[in-house]
């Protein structure tokens, strides 16, 4: 239903291999969470642009977990407006990431989520 391609000016990213409609799971893979601390050097290497931040809490503080999604949904690139959405679902084998369509995506049409951190992307104008 999807798969990584390389995607002109992002690099790689994630294209529908066939019509999702709105609503449809995409994926769903484990997570693993990296608790905030202050000496974390996570930012500073190439793993930044892969893990996913929680909106309710980098909303209050910059100063927050950090979940690293082992799926494709960490290829996602940002969108103002994305077709997609994650969805955090814990159970007694641990947290997941539900990657979920949000409106219909067309075959060929690469799937977007909303980057939540974006502001601390440095090349952030190339892709907003």
């Amino acid at each position: 239903m999807i798969e990584v391609k390389k995607i002109p000016n992002k690099g790689r990213g994630i294209i529908a291999t066939q019509h999702v409609p709105q609503g449809r799971l995409l994926e769903v893979a484990p997570v693993e969470i990296f608790p905030f601390q202050p000496e974390q050097t996570m930012d500073e290497t190439r793993i930044f642009k892969y893990y996913f931040v929680s909106p309710l809490e980098y909303g209050k503080s910059k100063n927050v977990n950090r979940y690293l999604v082992f799926g494709l949904a960490s290829f996602c690139n940002h969108a103002e407006k994305p077709n997609a959405r994650v969805e955090w679902v814990e159970n007694e084998v641990g947290l997941w990431s539900h990657l979920i369509a949000q409106k219909d995506i067309n075959r060929g049409e690469e799937v977007t989520l909303f980057y939540t951190n974006i502001d601390q992307y440095s090349d952030a104008q190339k892709f907003v």
